[in-house]
């Protein structure tokens, strides 16, 4: 398997759009994904100190990656994850982190961000190969060209909506390579419990730390925001009941909180420091 040097964006991005970048992120335009027989572009964001000594640093792995960094690319509205970060990091330099995105697959999304199929609306599957895909081919490699503190306890998987479900999905399936978990506007609405089931069955980390969330208006319905209210709620007490700390979870009910970036991007900073302590 070859995969390309990460390139400058600058030297990728290379048409007219107003690209809203921010500090040393990198491209890898055709990253090969064997386990799902396709390529997708991934983002690498390198802290500014990277370069001016020999520190290793904690990575984020995140997924819809148009949506991270750049308006430009992004469905809707950036996160901002690179300006973020760059303000952070002025204020104590151990906040900085490397940031590895994935771009999510258009119409393929929600496929790859599900273990399970959905029958009634036709959709899932192949999150099982997408996980694997973060865990035994692209963690690997960014360990092997970045300088990266490769333990579990410095290892994020953040996410939002179906993002945030697949990331905690990955840390159940590979507890011994990812230990903090993000995963804003958690939703399981389409899988008639199977997250719940693989909580109860699986040997979780002891080093497993979480930040949860969920909107007050996650959508129109009121409905089913109290019922994806509920389903996080359920999570949370499921993690506990199998042994994970109360102290351990984070878990934030968003007044006025909706389904989209602008809340995201705002939670995102109280997520990142949360899931940083030790």
């Amino acid at each position: 398997m070859t995969i390309n040097a990460a390139m400058p964006w600058r030297e990728v991005l290379t048409d007219e759009l107003n690209h809203t970048i921010t500090g040393d992120v990198r491209i890898i335009e055709a990253f090969p994904i064997p386990q799902l027989q396709i390529e997708r572009r991934v983002w690498i964001y390198l802290p500014g100190s990277y370069h001016h000594g020999d520190r290793s640093y904690p990575v984020v792995y995140m997924h819809d990656g148009q949506n991270v960094f750049n308006q430009a690319t992004s469905w809707g509205n950036e996160w901002g994850v690179d300006e973020t970060l760059e303000r952070m990091a002025l204020e104590d330099p151990a906040l900085e982190a490397i940031v590895v995105a994935i771009d999510h697959g258009g119409k393929e999304r929600n496929n790859e961000y599900n273990f399970t199929i959905n029958a009634e609306y036709g959709f899932g599957g192949k999150g099982k190969a997408y996980a694997e895909f973060i865990a035994e081919t692209l963690k690997p490699y960014i360990d092997s060209q970045y300088r990266t503190l490769r333990e579990p306890e410095h290892t994020m998987l953040i996410g939002s909506s179906f993002g945030a479900y697949v990331s905690l999905y990955i840390a159940l399936r590979y507890p011994d390579q990812f230990a903090r978990v993000g995963g804003i506007s958690f939703v399981m609405w389409h899988d008639n419990g199977a997250i719940i089931e693989l909580i109860q069955q699986s040997v979780l980390s002891s080093e497993l730390l979480l930040y949860l969330s969920i909107g007050e208006l996650e959508s129109d319905n009121p409905e089913f925001n109290k019922a994806a209210h509920e389903h996080v709620v359920l999570v949370h007490q499921t993690l506990i009941a199998t042994g994970v700390p109360d102290n351990r979870i984070r878990f934030d009910y968003v007044k006025g909180g909706t389904h989209q970036e602008s809340t995201w991007s705002l939670l995102f900073p109280e997520a990142y420091r949360w899931l940083m302590q030790p």
